[in-house]
């Protein structure tokens, strides 16, 4: 098991890798993940969805479409993005539409699409 620490925002909780897919890797078809962390360093050709998060190293590529919980991106996806926060850092690319609760952006990433985000409704008393 890997625990990962995300340091660029000041996060203090531990995050646990439970899938690991390594530089090199090729992997087609359609991927579902669960809770925990997966991490893509290779190439996926297929979509990719569930309910944990998915952190895309540097050399990860997926030419597909994303729906999952968290999305941490520092490489490059083609195709639309769902999820309920994406964290998008510099040299990630991104080819295709986010739909997103929240987003952050880090200069030096790269969006070719539209992104949408959900208002959350204010009450009124």
């Amino acid at each position: 098991m890997i625990k990962f620490l995300n340091k660029k925002r000041n996060q203090k909780d531990l995050e646990e890798i439970r899938t690991f897919i390594c530089s090199g890797c090729f992997f087609e078809g359609n991927i579902s993940i669960g809770e925990g962390i997966t991490r893509i360093d290779g190439e996926i050709q297929g979509n990719v969805k569930g309910e944990g998060g998915l952190l895309v190293g540097e050399n990860g590529i997926i030419r597909g479409d994303v729906n999952v919980k968290k999305l941490m991106l520092y490489g490059q996806i083609f195709g639309n993005i769902k999820a309920e926060e994406v964290e998008l850092y510099s040299g990630s690319v991104v080819k295709g539409n986010i739909k997103t609760k929240i987003i952050y952006i880090e200069r030096g990433a790269s969006i070719n699409g539209l992104c949408e985000t959900e208002i959350s409704e204010v009450e009124t008393s």
